[in-house]
């Protein structure tokens, strides 16, 4: 199945960077790379900048999905959907700029720092895939589901003098259904809602916003094969005409 999904370029996503909205990265699953675009808005025009590997040099079957930046922090997360692995960027800003002002056909944004499994150790990696990422709204985790496992694992964003930025593993908790394709947190990061597409369901969680546990809270609603939730703020009353 991976080599069928690797036969070919396979955008999954595009981002534009949190910092000036100029540069856009796209992931591309089918080729292990994280490829650059200068973004153009007067003109509408995306003009190629270069690319990345989504992993380690040497690796293959990586299968980047999605990236999202750190809301603080010069760091951007990929989450490999086919190796169950995140990687962590840091994001040179310097370079970043001189891109956009002169342009160019290699300049290197992302510089991967750090790789780290979403799946305990032993696990069969072949059995799981990942769905979403997400970097919580006070930066201080990032989160990631398994399909296969049908888990979300929690990462500390550490903010030390050492490793700041970098990911440490503060649990993996069962989603209570299968194949958890999407999941969402709520506009006070503290309430999630995981979107379990085999399973017919979503659950609904609560997160300890100090350590990052998931606690089910026992409720959860059935929903024909759920492939997205979306989190719309609360409305006033409307007033009457």
């Amino acid at each position: 199945a991976q080599q069928e999904r690797q036969a070919d370029p396979h955008a999954h996503a595009v981002i534009l960077d949190k910092y000036y909205g100029r540069v856009a990265f796209v992931p591309d699953l089918g080729m292990d790379t994280i490829r650059h675009f200068r973004y153009s808005p007067e003109q509408g025009r995306l003009e190629p900048a270069g690319m990345v590997k989504s992993g380690p040099d040497g690796r293959r079957a990586l299968g980047p999905r999605y990236i999202e930046f750190h809301p603080e922090l010069p760091f951007a997360y990929v989450v490999n959907e086919l190796s169950s692995e995140v990687s962590v960027f840091e994001f040179d800003r310097a370079v970043a700029e001189d891109l956009i002002e002169h342009g160019g056909s290699d300049r290197q944004t992302l510089r991967l720092v750090q790789t780290v499994k979403t799946i305990p150790e032993g696990y069969p990696g072949q059995h799981n895939t990942c769905g979403r990422i997400t970097v919580h709204v006070s930066g201080d985790f990032v989160l990631v589901s398994n399909r296969g496992h049908d888990s979300i694992a929690v990462f500390r964003a550490e903010r030390g003098p050492v490793n700041t930025g970098y990911l440490t593993c503060t649990g993996i908790h069962h989603t209570r259904g299968a194949t958890p394709r999407h999941f969402q947190l709520d506009s006070t990061g503290e309430w999630l809602v995981s979107a379990n597409q085999d399973s017919d369901k979503i659950c609904v969680f609560h997160m300890d916003l100090s350590t990052g546990f998931l606690e089910f809270t026992g409720n959860e609603y059935a929903v024909p094969s759920p492939n997205f939730v979306c989190n719309v703020p609360p409305r006033g009353p409307v007033a009457a005409a």
